[in-house]
């Protein structure tokens, strides 16, 4: 019978769930005072012998997620990990890797980032503050807007969160070329080049979005050799990892136009200091790591996880299985 650790709030929650998934599933339950708990006793670590675990929204926000990690590195039997999380960076989630452990993935946020970035990008192309100023100002004017149809879109990075982006600008009518080592990209992108091409494909986009995972080949990716080759009245967009971009070269090619305007989800620093440049600049928009809190997002992440679980527990294969290259 296998054995998981889950934070309580979440085990309660789902409970039906997870036994529909996983019947013969025997969990122990990790509590917000710290305590583990085992058949309605108090336990140890070394009187149980959890094999799989997760992190879910609870867990994520608690106080209790860094002893819940500590818990996994000190637990000889781990044999499985699903996390919320998608970029894998910003948590010790490379040691837990290095124990030969098993860690899933989520999925789940790719719809609501795609519909953050149409609903942004549409924002400005439409100038809805604008609009909203002349209303309140009762001025009756007619104002011409720029179109997403006939424009062609970048994505650097063409993972879930990428290919749900592209089924959009598809939709719309935009050209799509993606940024990826592989070729495939299921019919949803036009062209596909290497992050080596990029400056010959740069100067041709009208939107540019960073969607890549942060490591070691792509941090500081976007600097000034990437910014100066954007096309003139383009729109790029990080909703990546802040470290993906050198700022202080934003800066200076936002103060100059190319790109026309900047719409950042992710920052180095979260959040930016009272006196950083971000909050006032007339061509960003900024939103506080806010891109995945779409409506439906918490139920397609436990549904990503009860998949996962219902895999594992019927030996099928696991879906969204990381590797190392994904974290450094």
């Amino acid at each position: 019978m296998p054995q998981a650790l889950y934070f309580k709030p979440t085990y309660e929650r789902l409970r039906d769930k997870i036994h529909a998934a996983a019947p013969d599933l025997d969990v122990v339950l990790y509590d917000e005072e710290g305590k583990l708990w085992h058949l309605g006793r108090e336990v140890t670590l070394a009187q149980v012998s959890p094999e799989y675990f997760w992190i879910h929204s609870e867990l994520f926000a608690s106080p209790r997620l860094k002893d819940y990690f500590k818990l996994m590195l000190a637990c000889p039997s781990i044999r499985w990990l699903h996390t919320i999380n998608t970029g894998l960076d910003l948590l010790p989630y490379s040691d837990v890797l290095n124990k030969g452990v098993t860690i899933t993935n989520n999925h789940a946020q790719a719809i609501a980032i795609a519909e953050y970035v149409f609903a942004q990008v549409l924002a400005y192309y439409h100038d809805i503050s604008e609009l909203r100023s002349k209303q309140r100002e009762q001025v009756w004017k007619a104002k011409p807007f720029r179109e997403i149809h006939g424009s062609h879109w970048l994505l650097v990075g063409f993972g879930e969160i990428g290919q749900a982006i592209a089924k959009r600008a598809k939709a719309f009518g935009a050209t799509v070329t993606a940024v990826r080592r592989q070729q495939n990209t299921a019919g949803l992108a036009d062209a596909v080049v290497t992050p080596a091409q990029l400056p010959q494909v740069l100067p041709q986009a009208d939107v540019v979005v960073i969607a890549a995972a942060a490591n070691a080949s792509s941090r500081n990716m976007v600097d000034a050799a990437f910014l100066q080759a954007m096309k003139d009245k383009s729109v790029f967009i990080n909703i990546a990892r802040g470290d993906l971009v050198v700022e202080e070269a934003l800066k200076q090619a936002l103060d100059v136009g190319k790109p026309e305007f900047a719409i950042l989800d992710v920052l180095k620093q979260e959040p930016p200091a009272q006196d950083s440049w971000v909050w006032q600049h007339p061509r960003v928009a900024l939103t506080p790591h806010s891109s995945n809190a779409g409506s439906g997002m918490r139920q397609r992440s436990e549904q990503n996880f009860l998949t996962n679980l219902a895999n594992i527990s019927a030996g099928r294969p696991l879906q969204n299985v990381v590797s190392q290259r994904d974290i450094v």
